[in-house]
């Protein structure tokens, strides 16, 4: 139990490492689907609403983050991606808007279907890597 919480921590609080596709998948539709049931089906204070939309937007920078640095990618990426999302969220009403779902639609295609870097990057080792080196621990 503590590892899965420990696990869950990691993907939606930190920004460093790397994760791979399925985890970065998961992690999205768990955050759309909180954005979806905050923003649409619940009614709630203004500052509270504002409250939970920034944590959701700081979970979705290290989730994109993370598998940003799978691809070899800066997470500083993170913002453009997040802010088109802002962009075309809920419908696109202009032009700016449909443009922001066209690179919306770039980006989905190469973080959740495109493979990561399967060597070490300068972000860390491949997502479920096994260190290896021929040193014997001592």
């Amino acid at each position: 139990m503590l590892a899965t919480m420990t696990a869950l921590a990691d993907l939606f609080l930190n920004s460093t490492g790397r994760i791979g596709r399925i985890r970065f998948s998961a992690g999205a539709a768990c955050l759309i689907g909180a954005w979806i049931a905050v923003d649409v089906f619940l009614r709630t204070p203004g500052w509270l609403h504002a409250l939970i939309a920034a944590a959701l937007l700081y979970s979705g920078f290290c989730v994109l983050s993370q598998r940003l640095h799978d691809r070899g990618r800066s997470g500083w990426w993170s913002g453009p991606i997040l802010l088109a999302f802002a962009l075309a969220w809920p419908q696109p009403m202009t032009l700016l808007g449909w443009i922001a779902v066209a690179g919306l639609a770039f980006v989905a295609v190469d973080l959740a279907i495109l493979p990561g870097q399967k060597a070490f990057n300068r972000y860390g080792a491949a997502p479920g890597a096994r260190h290896q080196s021929g040193a014997t621990p001592v």
